[in-house]
């Protein structure tokens, strides 16, 4: 099978119970690997990458771009993707960008881009990181809010934090293929490869200093 010609686009996604990777390029899937873990990302994640591109029969050096997904999640979860993608970038000089979970599920969703939706996290203690899309593009940046505070949503909600908002059906998934191709026409400077913290750490330094 001979190597893809086309721009390739590593996904990553860790930041929930997921440990996923895809390798893509502009028009399919070369290869995919995607396991409920709940723990152990670091453990898995390498292996995962590794079997993805012995699939797809390429070279970390032929990657065009990495995407990983930055977030909202586990703390530790995100933090193994994100680490991940910088040290295998380095050696390669592959450029990296950053999905919010929030624009993979929009997209996910809603892969014509002719809807209205709002795209929701649970991040616990009754409140919702939440966006509103429409057709593809966001309306305004991901906001914190309690969930009683929430009105005027789209009819339509999607993500992990759906059902809290009165859908049907709500999924913490973060397909890695849909992560890739964003990634694709995404650019560092407005999606930099960094972790999207819905508050601030409860951890604080001695004597209540911050970092």
């Amino acid at each position: 099978m001979p190597a893809p010609t086309y721009p390739l686009c590593l996904g990553i996604d860790t930041t929930a119970k997921w440990c996923s990777a895809a390798l893509v390029d502009d028009a399919k899937i070369l290869g995919f690997r995607s396991q409920k873990i709940g723990r152990g990302h670091a453990e898995r994640l390498a292996d995962m990458v590794q079997e993805v591109l012995r699939d797809a029969c390429v070279k970390p050096s032929a990657i065009d771009k990495i995407s990983v997904c930055v977030g909202p999640g586990s703390f530790t979860g995100l933090r193994v993707g994100l680490s991940f993608a910088k040290g295998f970038a380095l050696p390669h000089n592959i450029p990296i960008v950053g999905l919010s979970a929030l624009e993979v599920w929009a997209a996910m969703a809603d892969p014509e881009q002719n809807k209205t939706l709002c795209s929701a996290a649970d991040v616990k203690r009754g409140q919702i990181l939440s966006q509103v899309f429409k057709n593809g593009q966001a309306l305004h940046a991901a906001k914190l809010s309690n969930v009683d505070e929430l009105s005027g949503l789209p009819k339509k909600v999607v993500g992990g934090g759906a059902q809290l908002l009165g859908a049907d059906v709500g999924t913490e998934y973060i397909c890695p293929a849909t992560v890739a191709w964003l990634g694709m026409q995404a650019v560092p400077a407005t999606h930099p490869a960094e972790p999207l913290y819905h508050r601030p750490p409860d951890a604080k330094l001695p004597g209540g200093k911050t970092l």
